[in-house]
């Protein structure tokens, strides 16, 4: 598991997959996280991450197979990390909206995906 403290992330708490609906009825498998991905945040002391939520290998239809399972840390290069390979996702919990295509492409992988996730009512 990745942990990646910066003071452009301090008081942001997500638990890996938070985009899922179910942690544990999906596919993961570890992958090659490029250092100059797409998505990848450079915070103030030049760090760089690729954060959870993450098309990989990149947001376009013709090469996307999966999503970044949690933050990845790629300051030194390019590192391993989990990717998603099938699953339920909430795309409102997503850091970008998926490119034309690409929502299309990962259903046939085996994703589905709901725009929003449940409101949460809890009783006084």
């Amino acid at each position: 598991m990745s942990f990646i403290k910066t003071p452009d992330t301090a008081g942001q708490a997500y638990a890996p997959g938070y985009f899922l609906a179910n942690n544990e009825d999906c596919t993961r498998l570890t992958r090659e996280i490029a250092q100059n991905h797409a998505q990848v945040i450079t915070d103030g002391n030049g760090g760089k991450h690729v954060p959870m939520g993450a098309f990989w290998p990149a947001n376009d239809s013709a090469t996307v197979q999966g999503i970044v399972y949690e933050d990845v840390d790629v300051t030194a290069g390019n590192m391993p990390g989990s990717v998603v390979l099938a699953g339920t996702v909430y795309l409102d919990r997503l850091p970008a909206a998926p490119d034309t295509g690409v929502q299309a492409a990962l259903e046939a992988k085996g994703f589905r995906f709901f725009d929003a996730a449940p409101a949460v009512t809890r009783p006084y």
